[in-house]
Order: structure tokens, then sequence, then C-alpha cells
């Protein structure tokens, strides 16, 4: 007699699947805020180190090349970007604009023309200057202009600050508690900086400030946490 061999019962049950794709779906609906926030931070902390980069930058620029440099601030479009304070002008209003967002090649030949008439008259006046000493004036002042024409791919070009982080706060030598209007910290040829402080906020209420030392010019990072958010008077719910 022959035997015939029993046919597989393995399988799943539709009530298993249901159970499986439920428990996928709690999963992904718990995790899907904590993924939200943590790319919102992300984005937030690469921002501030963004910034940090440009203003170091501005910082080394001012040392090497004797020459004062500032890194602008729109909270209104969401920009920041390099620039040299030779070519900022101020209203009475206090309203900044800067050529180099403007007319940069005019701006920097104005530029060049004053330091070559400031170097002529100095030379004019001083009748006691031996010709190796003018050589040499003048190999500086072609270098000063050749500093200037270094970094002058980076004037005025604008960063953006990505989508869902804010400029909510900037404190300045000019003006503070204010997150509306250009605003520009300065650095100098001899290392220092103005006092500086840049809020930075997510929509998730988390909150970076940057923060620039008067006698180093170095730029500082630090997250606020709650109280010290709360003390500024900040939203720190989503936005």
């Amino acid at each position: 007699m022959k035997k015939f061999a029993k046919k597989s019962s393995y399988g799943f049950t539709l009530i298993e699947i249901t159970i499986v794709i439920f428990i996928i779906l709690l999963m992904t609906t718990i995790s899907t805020p904590w993924m939200k926030t943590f790319a919102e931070s992300t984005r937030l902390r690469s921002t501030a180190r963004g910034i940090r980069s440009l203003m170091e930058f501005a910082r080394t620029s001012a040392i090497t090349e004797r020459t004062e440099y500032v890194v602008l601030f729109d909270p209104t479009n969401s920009e920041y970007w390099l620039s040299l304070k030779e070519l900022l002008s101020e209203s009475s209003g206090g309203s900044v604009t800067d050529q180099s967002r403007t007319n940069l090649t005019s701006a920097l030949e104005a530029i060049a023309e004053r330091e070559a008439e400031k170097l002529a008259s100095e030379q004019s006046n001083n009748q006691n200057v031996t010709q190796s000493n003018t050589k040499q004036n003048n190999s500086s002042d072609q270098e000063n202009q050749t500093n200037v024409t270094r970094t002058g791919g980076l004037l005025g070009v604008p960063n953006k600050i990505p989508a869902g982080i804010q400029i909510v706060q900037i404190n300045s030598p000019r003006s503070s508690n204010t997150n509306s209007g250009i605003q520009y910290v300065t650095f100098y040829p001899d290392s220092r900086a103005e006092e500086f402080e840049v809020y930075l906020q997510s929509q998730s209420g988390k909150v970076m400030l940057l923060t620039v030392s008067q006698s180093t010019g170095r730029t500082g990072i630090r997250e606020l946490n709650e109280e010290d958010i709360q003390q500024l008077g900040l939203n720190t719910s989503n936005q």
C-alpha cells in the first residue's frame, strides 16, 4: 500500500499579517517625529558651523592682509556673506549698504586707486626715502592689492540659511535684540573683533548661539538649554 506525503501546513494567517503590519505602522509613527527633530538639529548645527567658518576666515584674512573684514547678516532674506569694511556705507537711519552686493568691481578698483594715491603722497612728502625703501613700499602695495583679489571671489557671495532655520536675534555694538535689517561684525588686523552674538533657531525650538570674542576675534558655538531660551523670550515649541 502506497504512502502519501503530507502537504506542508506552514504559512501566515491573515491575523498574523495584520499584527505585523500594525507593529510596523506603530514603529514608523513613533520614530518619524524623532527623525524629523534629529534632521532639524543636524541642519542647525551645520548652519552654525558654516557661519563660524566664514567668521574665522574673515578674522584670518584681516590679520594677514592688514585690512578690516566684515561678515554681514540679513535675517529678512536668511543670508550671510563676507565683505570689506571699506565697502560698507550706513545711512543716518542705520541701514547698511554693501557695495560688494551692488558693484564689486568698481568698488575694488576705487580701493586700489586710493591706496596708490596714498602711497604716492607718502613718497612725495618724505624726501629722505631711499630707492630701496621705495621699491619695498611698491612691493607691499602690490601685495595689498593682490590680497584684495584673493578674497574678491568670495566678497558679496551670499550663503543661504536652510529652510526651517532662522536668525531670531542679533546683538551688536550698533543694535541689540533685533532680527531685522542688515547687521555686521568687524574683524580687525590686530586679531580683535567687535563683540557680537547671533541666535539661530530651528522649527523644533532648538537654539544655537554664536559669540565673537572682542579680545581674540574667535567665534564660539553653544546650544542653549530651555531655561536660557525662555529667558530670551523665544518660543521653544514647534513653530
